[in-house]
């Protein structure tokens, strides 16, 4: 799979049931099937996923031919929604027009909240989907530049990841692990998050430390500060780690800024220090 975009390349979904995400994804999110084949040994152990070695795989490509997602079936894989845990929390995927993609949206996504303008610019408009895998989705419109923020912009239904957005219980630890590997300190502010102050059962109101990092390709991490009470290990359906391509960065540095390092041929495999997953290409 020959990918050449920088930043966020592919996200990775672990999914109870493959064939259900593929249709889902292909029907309402104008997705194709791009390729089927199992999970090589290496890339499994790349993943942090060794014991998957030999599952089934499907990619999925946007309508500009691109594949932006791999899918890894396990069957025992739990479903729970991502806002109870630390680590990966959403996908921000941008769209070309959100009113009408969530609009038509139907089981097995579901819409969180209608589409709405965000606080932080009425340039940008989102809504939030829960996916068939319990993959938490933040569908983005944007309708101009967003300074000083570099975004994309799209008329495709649906284009790709351009943002990664995780929980932390230490926004500052998170920040400075990411700033590190992306090499750009980034902004860090308090800001609502709708998404969350719903799953909490909070006043809708209600802000969260975060911090935003730019990366190369428009592309950024958003780290959100919040508690939570630890999580069982168990392996989690949805959102399990995104593929990303940058400068190169010494292994060293990288764990002296709290992250764990794999190596396995030219590639890495990195876990944060909030678990959040990430593959690096070489």
């Amino acid at each position: 799979m020959r990918l050449t975009r920088e930043g966020i390349v592919h996200a990775t979904l672990i999914a109870p049931d493959l064939q259900l995400v593929v249709d889902a994804y292909s029907a309402q999110l104008s997705m194709r099937e791009h390729a089927r084949g199992t999970l090589g040994a290496d890339d499994a152990a790349l993943l942090d996923l060794g014991d998957l070695a030999g599952a089934a795989v499907a990619w999925l490509a946007n309508p500009l031919g691109e594949p932006v997602l791999r899918v890894i079936e396990d069957p025992d894989a739990v479903i729970s929604e991502p806002m109870h845990r630390h680590g990966w929390l959403s996908l921000e995927v941008l769209v070309g027009d959100i009113d009408t993609l969530a609009a038509g949206l139907r089981a097995p996504f579901t819409v969180l909240g209608a589409a709405a303008n965000l606080e932080l610019s009425d340039a940008i408009r989102a809504a939030q989907v829960l996916g068939p895998c319990g993959e938490l989705l933040y569908l983005t419109q944007i309708k101009a530049p967003v300074p000083p923020f570099d975004l994309p912009m799209s008329d495709a239904v649906v284009a790709s990841t351009f943002i990664g957005v995780m929980t932390t219980p230490d926004r500052q630890a998170s920040q400075h692990a990411w700033s590190t590997l992306l090499g750009a300190k980034g902004w860090a502010f308090d800001t609502k998050i709708t998404v969350l102050n719903r799953a909490y059962g909070k006043p809708l109101e209600g802000r969260y430390p975060v911090a935003v990092i730019p990366m190369p390709g428009q592309c950024m991490v958003e780290i959100d500060q919040v508690e939570l009470p630890a999580s069982t290990p168990a392996r989690r359906a949805g959102q399990h780690s995104l593929c990303l391509r940058l400068p190169r960065v010494d292994d060293a540095e990288l764990r002296g800024a709290g992250w764990q390092v794999t190596a396995v041929g030219g590639h890495r495999g990195l876990r944060g220090p909030a678990g959040e997953h990430v593959e690096l290409l070489g």
